[in-house]
């Protein structure tokens, strides 16, 4: 047995290694001190999945919970997730179960919708094994929010009317299955394939209007995108839309303009009258004079060709 330390090679080896790397001591190499080493800090790991990058900061959203974006991967096969690792280990056992049954929604709703170009597809959504973090894991986009996109650069108008097009859609699909966004803002649409498709998340608010019980609405802060109504429990279909329309704005403006400055703003920016009518019917505080879903804003829209 080589490794035998009464074995004679066994010396000669470490010799030849000692004199190889210019160590004065022979027993550094046989036995080195390892006691002052640093410990080896293991990557955290989510069942089958492990954190290889957190990519943000602790984000807050609307229902103060705060979260990290991660990307994960996973252990034995070739994939990447995106990762929301939500911290509860300062929650009262009665307040990360409230938390749980609100965070679980999101996955309800990705589970309702399936397949779909414009809604993000949910993977799982589970406690870490430690049972201090709670984790949403969905399909990994390769790609940034609307929010950075808009931050670092200006959209042309054409990109600006596919992706109005594509979040309608998307959110289309939402009502078709009885769900209300009810919290649209673009820290929550992904885009990829170069910023030319918009993919919908972040669902952990979405009313479902089965009967269901809906998620807390206390403390909600200010949001410019958010719908007067969306606060509270008589909350329909058009609330979508007037964040929709708020948010289409943005696009085409570069800046949000304050709630009743919307006309004169597109004015500026010279857009046609089929585009300001019906922006503004979207964006209208009376929900009575918006649109009732997005089955009429798609309509809509055809007339919108001439404008990309």
């Amino acid at each position: 047995d080589l490794l035998n330390e009464k074995h004679p090679v066994y010396w000669s080896t470490a010799d030849i290694l000692r004199k190889t790397f210019d160590l004065k001591r022979i027993d550094l190499l046989l036995k080195p001190d390892v006691s002052n080493s640093p410990a080896v800090v293991a990557k955290e790991t989510i069942h089958e999945w492990s954190v290889e990058q957190v990519l943000t900061g602790w984000i807050t959203a609307s229902n103060q919970l705060q979260f990290q974006v991660c990307r994960l991967k996973h252990q034995h096969l070739r994939r990447s997730a995106r990762g929301k690792r939500y911290e509860l280990r300062a929650m009262s056992t009665e307040e990360q179960q409230r938390c749980q049954a609100l965070l679980i929604r999101h996955a309800e709703v990705c589970g309702v919708i399936g397949s779909h170009p414009h809604v993000i597809r949910n993977i799982t959504t589970c406690e870490s094994p430690q049972k201090d973090v709670w984790w949403v894991i969905d399909e990994w986009i390769d790609g940034v929010s609307l929010a950075e996109t808009l931050r670092e650069t200006r959209l042309t108008r054409s990109s600006a009317f596919t992706l109005a097009k594509q979040i309608a859609e998307g959110l289309n699909a939402l009502h078709q299955a009885g769900i209300v966004r009810r919290e649209l803002a673009p820290q929550s649409i992904l885009l990829c394939h170069e910023g030319s498709h918009a993919v919908l998340t972040e669902f952990e608010l979405a009313k479902l209007l089965d009967g269901s019980p809906t998620v807390s609405r206390e403390e909600w802060p200010t949001d410019p995108y958010r719908a007067p109504e969306a606060s509270s429990n008589d909350v329909d279909f058009r609330a979508d839309v007037y964040s929709w329309g708020r948010l289409v704005l943005h696009l085409l403006l570069v800046r949000l303009p304050p709630e009743g400055q919307e006309l004169a703003a597109m004015r500026k920016e010279r857009l046609s009258s089929e585009v300001e009518k019906l922006l503004l019917k979207c964006v209208s505080v009376s929900r009575r004079s918006r649109p009732k879903g997005f089955a009429e804003v798609i309509e809509a829209l055809r007339t919108w060709k001439g404008e990309s």
